[in-house]
């Protein structure tokens, strides 16, 4: 799951080509991954003195990453998820066909095999409830598995439930999902039926993935993207393999309407685009031409212009601090947020990233942690959250070692 930009800012470009760093990488995952299914893998040592309790709510990268530091410093840890299955994005987003579910599974059971619970169809509601049942910190690794809307016209009109059953021969949804809803559904193995003909809206991640498991379903894929190929923010490997499977990529345009029939999608209405002058992301905005005004037919369209995170289990007087975009405010530094003892990292706090920067967070978060229950002070607090006063303090941590995945 990494990118490799590494490779693209290696010297040895200037000689003749990167270090395979990637490549490296994929050896030694697949070198551990025979250990662990031939029962070769080491033992992982843990440090059994400490006792506290801590509550985990999201079983994601970010989450898992943190569960396993912790417990390896001894702490009980407990993940609370609320899909049927552990992994977060990483079983619920990513199609199988780029991360095997056996990989999860295994680098899980070896999070599971230090003592880490973790509790599928658990929804949690209010935080204060963990704490009364002695959690003395909680981590917020929920991800952002709401997708965002376009703002067109017929996009309610057509919009599928969140289930996103059937189509319209089972009386099911109308034609209109978010990629996040209709990933989610192929990967937990429902029965997804779409329609023949798939518009996929957005260039990233995310866009490729729904029209690549689109194809598997057996439909003709259109990608409508705003800018040009240079501006795609996905993998420039994963567009040329959908481009090789058949994705057709509509470049410079941009929605304008969902068409529609007895209820029912047909086509969707869409503008040609010229750049203009960059935006606040660094890239040439999109600038709609008058006149060029286009239609594809579809049954289908699935949006994936971005998501952010569902916070819709908070209770209204959850008192955390919430920015404009669904996410959780924290001090940088430590991922603390306003609240003693509630910290919060990952896609729910920096929008959709890479998995590796979830990973990132869950260390970083496993050291807050450990710093703000040892009552170790931050150098820079944001709040006072690492005031609080326990029974005991502990003796001085040892370094984290990597996380497992």
């Amino acid at each position: 799951m990494c990118f490799h930009p590494c490779e693209a800012e290696c010297s040895r470009n200037e000689i003749d080509q990167p270090l395979a760093i990637c490549s490296l990488k994929r050896f030694l995952a697949d070198y551990e991954y025979r250990l662990a299914v031939n029962g070769e893998r080491l033992a992982v040592k843990t440090d059994n003195r400490i006792t506290e309790k801590i509550a985990i709510i999201g079983s994601g990268p970010a989450g898992l990453t943190a569960a396993y530091d912790l417990a390896r410093l001894g702490c009980k840890i407990t993940v609370f998820e609320e899909l049927p299955v552990a992994g977060g994005m990483l079983y619920a987003g990513i199609p199988e066909y780029r991360l095997p579910r056996n990989i999860i599974k295994t680098e899980i059971d070896a999070i599971k095999k230090l003592g880490v619970k973790i509790k599928t169809n658990t929804r949690i509601r209010k935080l204060s409830t963990l704490q009364k049942q002695g959690y003395k910190a909680i981590f917020i690794a929920i991800g952002a598995h709401k997708g965002l809307k376009l703002g067109i016209s017929g996009e309610d009109k057509f919009a599928c439930p969140d289930s996103f059953p059937q189509d319209s021969a089972n009386g099911g949804g109308k034609g209109f999902l978010d990629c996040i809803t209709f990933l989610r559904n192929v990967n937990l193995g429902k029965k997804v039926k779409i329609g023949k003909k798939v518009i996929v809206i957005g260039g990233g991640n995310a866009a490729i993935d729904s029209a690549r498991t689109a194809i598997r379903l057996g439909s003709q894929v259109h990608i409508v993207y705003r800018r040009s190929r240079n501006e795609m923010p996905a993998n420039k490997w994963e567009i040329k393999e959908a481009e090789k499977e058949g994705v057709k990529i509509h470049y410079l345009a941009s929605p304008v309407k969902i068409l529609g029939e007895k209820g029912k999608v047909v086509a969707m209405e869409c503008i040609k685009n010229k750049l203009g002058l960059p935006d606040s992301s660094g890239r040439r905005r999109p600038v709609p031409v008058e006149g060029t005004e286009f239609k594809i037919l579809a049954d289908t369209i699935i949006p994936a212009i971005s998501q952010q995170p569902d916070i819709s289990w908070l209770p209204a007087d959850h008192k955390l601090e919430i920015s404009k975009w669904n996410s959780f405010v924290v001090d940088e530094e430590t991922l603390a947020t306003n609240l003693p003892g509630i910290f919060a990292g990952g896609d729910c706090v920096t929008g959709p990233k890479t998995v590796l920067e979830a990973i990132a967070a869950g260390h970083k978060a496993a050291k807050s942690i450990d710093r703000y229950l040892s009552r170790t002070p931050n150098p820079n607090p944001r709040t006072p959250n690492m005031k609080l006063q326990l029974p005991q303090k502990r003796k001085k941590k040892e370094p984290l070692c990597p996380s497992s995945l």
